[in-house]
C-alpha cells in the first residue's frame, strides 16, 4: 500500500526526468518491467567519509563500469521517492533539500512508515526486462535498512566498507563536497566515551570540524557508527574492514567478492 500511495499520489505530483539518464528505469509500473528488488544487485554499503565514492570510481575503471550506473544512487532515490512522501504525508509543498541535517530527518520519518526505509525505496525501482547481468550499486545503509534488503531480497549481495569513526571524520572535515552542508549544534556525544578525548583533541588541532560533527551526529542517530553486527546470519553480506588500504586496493577487494559471489550463483 505504501508504494502504491506513491504511484498513485506523489508520483504524479512530480516533474522527474529521470529517465533521460536512466533510460532502464520507471518509478511506476508498465510492461516489459521489473522491481530491483527481483534482480541481481551487489549494493556497496558505507557510512560518510569510509571512501564509497572513491571506491565505486576504481571499480568503474576495473570493470569498465559494467553494471553500473544503471539506476541513481541514495541521494536520488531520496529526492524523487522518500523526501517528497514525507513532505506529501506531511501536506507540505515539495521542495528540494540541501541541507545533510534536514535530508536524515525526512529519511528517518520515511523509514519510520515505510519499513526498510530506503532499502525498500530502492526496492520500488522498475528495471527494464532487458537489463541483463547483476547491478553495482549504493544506497543503503545502517542495520535496519541492511537488515530488511538482506532478509526481504535474497538476490542482492551487501559489501559494507568498515573504516574507524575518527577517520571518518578526519576525512568529512578534510573534503570539500557542497552536499556537506549542516546547521545545528555540534557535540561529541554521538560517540563512545573512550572516542570523545581523542575526537575533542582532533577538534581542537582543527583536523576534525563542526560541520563534520553535525553530520555524523544526525548520521549515527539514524544508522548508527559501526558496521552490521549480525552480518555473520547472512551468506549475502560481507564486510569489508578498510582502515589502513588504499583506495586501489579497496576497490580490488570489492572486485574480489564480487566475482566469487556470481562465481557462487553459478
Amino acid at each position: 500500500m505504501r508504494r502504491q500511495y506513491y504511484r498513485d499520489i506523489v508520483l504524479p505530483q512530480l516533474n522527474l526526468t529521470l529517465s533521460d539518464q536512466y533510460p532502464l528505469l520507471r518509478l511506476d509500473d508498465h510492461p516489459g518491467y521489473h522491481s530491483l528488488a527481483q534482480h541481481e544487485n551487489v549494493m556497496l554499503v558505507a557510512l560518510t567519509g569510509s571512501g564509497k565514492t572513491t571506491t565505486l570510481s576504481a571499480l568503474r575503471q576495473m570493470l569498465d563500469g559494467a553494471g553500473m550506473d544503471v539506476i541513481p544512487a541514495r541521494r536520488e532515490i531520496a529526492d524523487c521517492i522518500a523526501i517528497p512522501t514525507v513532505q506529501t504525508w506531511r501536506g507540505q509543498p515539495m521542495r528540494h533539500i540541501s541541507d545533510r541535517i534536514e535530508r536524515f530527518q525526512h529519511t528517518k520519518a520515511f523509514a519510520e512508515r515505510v519499513p526498510g526505509g530506503m532499502a525498500a525505496a530502492f526496492s520500488w525501482l522498475q528495471l527494464s526486462n532487458s537489463v541483463d547481468g547483476p547491478l553495482i550499486t549504493e544506497g543503503i545503509r545502517g542495520p535496519r535498512e541492511i537488515n530488511h534488503a538482506l532478509r526481504h531480497f535474497p538476490r542482492w549481495t551487501i559489501i559494507e566498507l568498515s573504516l574507524h569513526p575518527l577517520t571518518r571524520l578526519r576525512r568529512l572535515s578534510a573534503r570539500k563536497e557542497p552536499f556537506d552542508r549542516a546547521e545545528g549544534p555540534a557535540d561529541l556525544s554521538f560517540l563512545p566515551r573512550d572516542l570523545q578525548d581523542e575526537a575533542h583533541s582532533l577538534q581542537h588541532a582543527g583536523a576534525i570540524t563542526a560541520s563534520a560533527l553535525k553530520i555524523m551526529a544526525a548520521e549515527a542517530s539514524n544508522y548508527g557508527i559501526y558496521p552490521f553486527a549480525d552480518g555473520a546470519g547472512f551468506s549475502n553480506y560481507h564486510c569489508l574492514p578498510i582502515d589502513g588500504l588504499a583506495p586501489a586496493e579497496v576497490a580490488r577487494l570489492t572486485r574480489d567478492i564480487i566475482g566469487e559471489t556470481q562465481h557462487a550463483d553459478h
